[in-house]
Parts: C-alpha cells; sequence; structure tokens
C-alpha cells in the first residue's frame, strides 16, 4: 500500500486543491461555502502539489507560478495581503522545500 499526501494550499479565497490526479484552482466565496473553479487556459496541473515539491528547478518554479496565477490575478490583489507578488513568492518557496 502507498500512501499519498494530497495538500491544498490557501490564499485568501484563492485554493490551490490537490486530487489524485491533479490541481484545481477554486475561487471560494467571502463565506467559504461555494466556490468556482478557474483552471487557467495556460496551465493544466496534471499532477498533486506535493508531487511538484522539491522538484523543480529556480527557473521552472518562476514560470509555473507565474502562469498559476495568471487567471486569479485580481482575487488574489483584492483578497490577499500583498497580493498576487506575494502568492507567487509563497507558492514558489513551498515548492522550492524538499520534501
Amino acid at each position: 500500500m502507498e500512501e499519498k499526501k494530497l495538500s491544498s494550499l490557501f490564499f485568501g479565497n484563492v485554493v490551490l486543491e490537490s486530487y489524485i490526479l491533479g490541481t484545481e484552482i477554486r475561487i471560494y466565496a467571502p463565506d467559504m461555502r461555494s466556490y468556482s473553479v478557474r483552471p487557467s487556459p495556460y496551465v493544466t496541473l496534471s499532477a498533486p502539489l506535493n508531487e511538484l515539491k522539491g522538484k523543480l528547478k529556480p527557473d521552472h518554479a518562476d514560470a509555473l507560478v507565474r502562469k498559476i496565477f495568471d487567471s486569479v490575478a485580481e482575487e488574489l490583489n483584492e483578497n490577499y495581503p500583498g497580493g498576487r507578488e506575494r502568492a507567487e513568492e509563497e507558492l514558489k518557496a513551498w515548492i522550492m522545500q524538499s520534501t
């Protein structure tokens, strides 16, 4: 038997939610009771977030993080302290960690 860790990362109401076959970008309502899925037309995460952790080169991580947040920049800038820029820095730091 193999155990997989499926992390979800919260950036205010923007959530990167892992599942066994990939990761979705979800925009939650302010009460966090409902959400919409807004996949970027330029990026598809076909793996859970944990499978990326510690496996990317810094320049590849930079490009991936920018693409992930392209379609949700407005929500991040409105609802997350530090906006898109801070979210990108935090996600890149998380991805670059060794497991």
